[in-house]
């Protein structure tokens, strides 16, 4: 019937048109569409029906995006950062708007065969945007930070992915997540003679020291900390302690990071979080520079290699947690002080001394060892190899060095050796072991522990111990000298 004549709806018709064309040059990446045929029922329903949302709105474009980018895009939601698969090796953070870019250029691909009022509304950076804002919640881009470098084993290099459990290289893949590469490909021997002779010097031919220093640059590689301990390589100026440190950062790339030495040591004032965010992923962490008279932050270096997870956030960011996977390297003219010397501290920091120098200085000898990078590399994955099989390996001189250390920081033992004496017949008031030991610091320049402070010393220390005798508080199994010298008299 005329009057009942239904009218074609020629404007949805036109927007249409074409789709099926653009839906081919989205599944390609270049200029023409890719002869990859798509299934008749998905181009029937894509081209259009009436009542489903067009192509062309900033859902639709992200669709078409995850399409084209899904396996070059991930989008970090802890960094709130892109990172773009790079090098077919890694994935890396990128900080150049990216995923916008490629949302631009999404668009303008899309919008060839549009009215030039269609292309008034998509081509503004607003619709760029909200397609990427799309995107970052995509599930095939989105991520939180605990997916990456998740096997603390696998070691990113230009050449593939090492086995750090076998030392075997395999092919680098998307689903390792890792965003850390070594500036080298590892040498398939460790034929380092330059190397090897620097560190003969700066040991004076400790081989003992030699394959410590060996087995913690391989334990460093790793993402396991089990042996919760820091190293701190010692020595006055010109004996080697920075090419050490130099060429060993500079082989291990983006896996090692530097830190502001006050991120260890104590401060009036609380660090910021990002200061912790900026280690989640390194394998090692460096400080250098130590002041003379500083102390250890206590606390914060116990979290830092207890093995705990660490909460941390990002610049106006929010807060999430990481398990750590670096081992601290500090280098130093000067020791920091200890204010408690416990069995945590001791199990925790070994003392390296390099203190010896070459007889004739090279200024050019860190220069000459980036030729022998590919088999320093390959030296310290053997010494992964042997750390794994042995553990950690202190050599004497390390022993020595640690014990001095503590000894020096023990200003109680020291106390204890000088004015006590040790019985389990002895006994002495709290009250005059404070005293005592308060000048004994005044004496030697020490700063005193406070009343709390020195009653935790007390319960710290093996064979004594504070207990409550017919309602006074007592000192059992100590005994100040004078007190034995009257007695004895």
């Amino acid at each position: 019937m005329a009057g009942n004549r239904i009218t074609p709806d020629w404007e949805t018709i036109r927007a249409n048109r074409g789709h099926r064309a653009k839906l081919q040059l989205l599944n390609g990446s270049g200029d023409k569409p890719a002869p990859v045929a798509v299934p008749e029922a998905d181009d029937e329903k894509t081209a259009g029906e009436v009542g489903d949302p067009p192509l062309l709105t900033e859902h639709g474009v992200a669709v078409a995006f995850e399409r084209r980018h899904k396996d070059e895009l991930r989008y970090c939601h802890h960094t709130g950062a892109w990172y773009v698969w790079t090098d077919d090796t890694h994935w890396k953070r990128n900080g150049t708007k990216l995923a916008f870019s490629w949302a631009r250029r999404l668009v303008a691909d899309m919008n060839r065969d549009e009215e030039i009022k269609i292309q008034a509304i998509t081509g503004k950076s607003a619709f760029a945007s909200g397609v990427e804002r799309f995107a970052q919640a995509d599930p095939a881009f989105a991520v939180t930070s605990e997916i990456w470098d998740r096997d603390p084993f696998l070691l990113g290099t230009p050449g593939g992915t090492i086995n750090l459990r076998t030392a075997e290289m395999l092919p680098a893949r998307h689903g390792d997540y890792i965003t850390k590469v070594t500036a080298v490909a590892p040498a398939d021997a460790p034929d380092c003679p330059q190397w090897l002779a620097f560190l003969d010097q700066a040991t004076a031919g400790d081989q003992g020291f030699i394959r410590l220093l060996q087995q913690w640059c391989g334990y460093s590689l790793t993402g396991d900390t089990r042996e919760h301990a820091l190293l701190f390589v010692f020595g006055t100026g010109g004996n080697g302690k920075s090419v050490f440190l130099n060429t060993v950062v500079g082989i291990m790339g983006n896996y090692a990071t530097t830190a502001a030495m006050e991120t260890f040591t104590a401060s009036k004032h609380d660090r910021h979080p990002t200061d912790l965010a900026m280690l989640r992923g390194a394998r090692m962490v460096c400080a250098t520079e130590t002041e003379e008279g500083r102390a250890w932050a206590e606390t914060r270096l116990k979290q830092l290699t207890g093995g705990d997870r660490i909460s941390a956030r990002f610049m106006h960011k929010d807060f999430f947690e990481f398990w750590p996977q670096f081992k601290l390297l500090i280098i130093g003219n000067h020791k920091p002080r200890l204010k408690n010397v416990d069995d945590a501290a001791r199990r925790r920091i070994n003392m390296g001394p390099f203190v010896h120098k070459p007889a004739v200085p090279d200024s050019e000898l860190e220069e000459k060892l980036i030729a022998e990078w590919p088999a320093i590399l390959r030296w310290m994955i053997e010494g992964c190899l042997d750390w794994l099989k042995h553990g950690l390996v202190r050599p004497q001189v390390v022993l020595d060095a640690t014990a001095e250390y503590f000894a020096a920081q023990d200003h109680f033992g020291q106390w204890l050796a000088e004015c006590c004496v040790m019985g389990k017949d002895k006994s002495a008031k709290p009250s005059d072991l404070r005293k005592s030991f308060t000048e004994w610091c005044a004496t030697n320049g020490v700063q005193a522990k406070d009343g709390p402070g020195f009653k935790e010393l007390i319960e710290n220390t093996k064979g004594i111990r504070q207990v409550k005798l017919h309602g006074n508080l007592t000192v059992l199994g100590v005994e100040l000298r004078l007190q034995n010298n009257e007695l004895a008299v």
